[in-house]
């Protein structure tokens, strides 16, 4: 798989959050994405998720612009709405919110930064949050490990001990996303896409039928 492929999927690690930008008039959008040289981008399309969700719009495919260095996508929606990025021929496209104003996205080796609107901003805020408890949980397992590697008379307390923390995580993790999609909003349609699997049967029947 491709560096760039990469890099989106494992996105929410290297998400930095950025106030607004440059606001447009009325429902006009412009969509800078920098790419570094280096991953071998030279082609972009946007697509748009048309509003009944059950097909993608081609927006247009542009190459770099030669003046900007970054490619460049300007038209205009009337509310923010699921966005897909997709480079070359990678097969993992990268999912945002195009919105009235001004987005701007610079990915390079060192990681993704997106600054723009308050839905990519929910968005990038809800995916630091799912970071920040994935990596605690990866920690507690190592943890578990390295203490059993030690001691393999572990005892059943200990046990229960490391049980109960990641039970507690994992319900966190859960209870963050089932929250994000009773919200209904555009930045709920990407969430319940992309980790709706996650939930245990339990929280999908917490899920909003809305």
């Amino acid at each position: 798989m491709k560096l760039l492929s990469r890099l989106i999927i494992l996105a929410t690690t290297f998400v930095i959050l950025v106030g607004c930008v440059e606001t447009l008039d009325k429902s006009r959008y412009k969509v800078e994405c920098k790419i570094s040289p280096e991953l071998g981008t030279d082609s972009v399309s946007l697509m748009l998720l048309l509003p009944d969700y059950n097909s993608l719009c081609h927006v247009a495919t542009v190459g770099r612009n030669a003046e900007s260095q970054s490619f460049v996508f300007e038209g205009n929606v009337e509310c923010p709405t699921v966005a897909y990025l997709k480079f070359n021929n990678d097969t993992v496209p990268m999912i945002f919110v195009v919105e009235p104003g001004e987005t701007l996205i610079d990915i390079s080796v060192a990681g993704l930064v997106i600054s723009g609107g308050d839905a990519n901003h929910e968005y990038m805020t809800y995916l630091k949050v799912r970071q920040s408890l994935a990596a605690e949980r990866q920690k507690l397992h190592q943890e578990y490990l390295a203490h059993v590697a030690s001691d393999s008379t572990i005892s059943i307390a200990v046990e229960r001990q490391y049980i109960a923390r990641d039970s507690v995580l994992a319900d966190s993790l859960e209870r963050i996303t089932v929250h994000a999609i009773n919200r209904g909003d555009v930045v709920s349609t990407i969430i319940l896409d992309r980790y709706v699997n996650t939930l245990s049967r339990k929280n999908l029947q917490n899920i909003s039928k809305k």
